[in-house]
């Protein structure tokens, strides 16, 4: 039985569905949606009554069927090597048959063979495994460094958030002074002032609290000069009036609660786990690009030996036969001998090509200092594709992608911002009631000091208790932002849906791309050793050739090269699969041993 292990997936979705009707379904229907997606995906061959996608052998049979060939040998990886040699071993070959050719034709063909291959050469050479390659993309990608910095971008808007809650200190100091014109008729009994100058100065700490509080704390320091006309000892002047200021702002309704102040935190820290998730998801493509470039030079430099090779069979039959044109050669075995030479010679102009932009994109992925793309570098692979068979469980690797593509937890934090700016909304359409208490304790003096000893009595205090009540009318602008976040969160919760079955699809295909270019890897083996043993049936024949024959030898060099091109291919396209696969599951820095730091709960990196 199938362990449904990506029901977590929607148990998760199950916990944030208070909003059945936004987010389309009850938590039920989204369990069940999430076992149909698993069972479903390779369900529909059981429904039928037809057997699953079996996994690929772990071996090679040990005897054919009716099908194959006949008494075919099983190829090992130095016959397959054989077959579609690299162009270092093909010139150490292509020269020792030279020295050993009796005949000058054949020395001349291998000649050939030699300048060809070498034309791909170039005086700056690197030799590259493919774990070498991965380390220089690993240590130099610009792409990895890119997404490197949005986790440490993302820790600051964390913190920021977070600094919402810190204590502020203020202090503020004013200086007023003023002088108004006398428009009345004073007598010396009128007490007036005419220079009035105040000097007030406040210092103290303000913070905000979880829970919506507004507190702050205050020393406050007032003089006064009224500068009087006519002097009264009852009156003091100037003046020294100190205050101490306790107050207290609670909202009871909008912005109450810990969740709804807390939540751009939390939006915040799920940010930057999407970008961790999305600097890692960076990685495995930057890995799986390297992989592919790299197996794709591989394939290209092994073409330029087929194609070398055909080029020289051509050029030794047209040779022989404009040596025969006065026996038993005739124009038209050498018009469509040359034709189809001159379509080879432009088909390996392409193949040279193809090796120098393979070594572009490779480096290009790499971005090493060392191999830079302006410098004329000839890279030279060091590794074989593998020809070993995997065992592959098509619903077991749907499983794994389910659990490990960081994708995934990535549309998880987005539901979840969703969810926390939801509850934001919800608050933010209540109406406002907030409720103040204010403690104040005075002193007065003719001296600062005999102003501030009297605070410190605590004899002259004030209290005050206010409450303030405010709704918009008709409170539209709040309901339309409540309602598009809802909205937000059903299409997170949709992209999620969406997500689920691609990756699903996404790993079916690479579990068929793999079982069908490992199975094509030995037909076309076969075939090419039957295309060669055709070509050399076709040689030992008389030295007389008619045009029948002529047009046979030269279409049996075509199907001899066809077939090496397309067992290469195969090849290529199995170990491109491989890593396709690994990526589709999520698993392929696990397969190539690349381990990043993890994480705590709150975000931040482990030591």
């Amino acid at each position: 039985m199938i362990q449904l292990s990506s029901l977590v997936l929607y148990g998760f979705l199950a916990a944030l569905a208070g909003e059945p009707d936004a987010l389309g379904g009850d938590p039920l229907e989204l369990e069940n949606y999430a076992r149909r997606m698993v069972v479903n995906s390779g369900a529909a061959a059981a429904d039928a009554e037809q057997p699953p996608l079996p996994p690929a052998p772990t071996s090679r049979p040990a005897t054919r069927t009716a099908a194959s060939l006949e008494n075919a040998p099983l190829p090992t990886l130095a016959d397959i090597q054989e077959q579609i040699p690299d162009t270092e071993v093909e010139r150490d070959r292509a020269q020792a048959l030279m020295e050993s050719a009796t005949s000058e034709p054949e020395r001349v063909k291998f000649r050939r063979i030699i300048e060809r291959v070498e034309s791909i050469r170039r005086p700056q050479r690197v030799r590259l495994s493919l774990q070498s390659a991965l380390h220089r993309a690993l240590a130099n990608s610009y792409a990895i460094r890119i997404e490197g910095y949005n986790p440490a971008i993302n820790t600051t808007q964390v913190v920021e958030a977070e600094a919402a809650f810190d204590a502020v200190f203020f202090l503020n100091l004013t200086k007023n002074k003023q002088n108004p014109p006398d428009t009345t008729n004073s007598t010396p009994w009128q007490i007036r002032g005419t220079n009035i100058d105040t000097l007030d100065l406040q210092g103290g700490f303000r913070k905000l609290l979880p829970t919506g509080m507004q507190m702050q704390t205050s020393l406050s320091y007032a003089r006064t000069d009224t500068q009087l006309l006519v002097h009264n000892p009852a009156i003091i002047d100037p003046t020294h009036f100190t205050q101490f200021i306790t107050e207290f702002r609670q909202p009871l309704l909008r912005g109450f609660g810990i969740d709804v102040n807390r939540a751009q935190i939390y939006v915040n820290r799920n940010d930057r786990r999407i970008s961790v998730q999305a600097f890692e998801q960076r990685v495995r493509e930057t890995l799986e690009n390297v992989e592919q470039s790299y197996w794709r030079l591989v394939q290209a430099r092994r073409e330029v030996v087929i194609t070398a090779r055909l080029l020289a069979e051509f050029e030794q039959i047209l040779d022989s036969l404009i040596r025969r044109i006065d026996f038993d050669a005739f124009p038209i075995q050498i018009a469509d001998t040359r034709a189809r030479l001159q379509d080879t010679r432009a088909q390996f102009v392409r193949v040279q090509e193809n090796v120098r932009n393979a070594e572009y994109r490779l480096i290009a992925f790499m971005n090493d200092p060392e191999l830079n793309l302006a410098s004329d570098v000839e890279i030279v692979p060091e590794d074989f594709p593998t020809y070993a068979p995997l065992v592959v469980d098509r619903y077991g690797e749907v499983q794994t992608a389910l659990e490990n593509r960081s994708e995934i937890q990535q549309a998880k934090l987005r539901i979840e911002n969703a969810r926390i700016l939801v509850g934001t909304a919800k608050n933010g359409v209540l109406p406002r009631l907030d409720l103040t208490f204010r403690y104040t304790v005075d002193g007065l003096g003719d001296s600062a000091d005999d102003s501030f000893d009297q605070v410190t009595t605590n004899r002259y205090q004030e209290y005050f208790v206010g409450i303030q009540f405010e709704i918009p009318v008709g409170n539209r602008a709040p309901r339309a932002a409540l309602r598009r976040v809802q909205l937000q969160w059903a299409q997170a919760v949709a992209a999620l849906k969406q997500l689920l079955e691609s990756i699903i699809l996404e790993t079916n295909v690479a579990v068929r791309e793999l079982n069908t270019a490992y199975n094509q890897i030995e037909p076309n083996y076969q075939s090419a050793r039957a295309n060669q043993d055709q070509v050399r049936s076709i040689a030992l024949r008389a030295e007389r050739k008619d045009f029948p024959q002529l047009s046979q030898e030269l279409s049996a060099h075509q199907a001899l090269a066809a077939s090496r091109s397309n067992l290469l291919s195969s090849l290529v396209d199995y170990n491109i699969s491989i890593v396709t696969l690994e990526r589709s599951k999520g698993t392929l820095l696990h397969y190539n041993n690349v381990f990043l730091p993890e994480e705590d709960v709150s975000g931040a990196p482990r030591k």
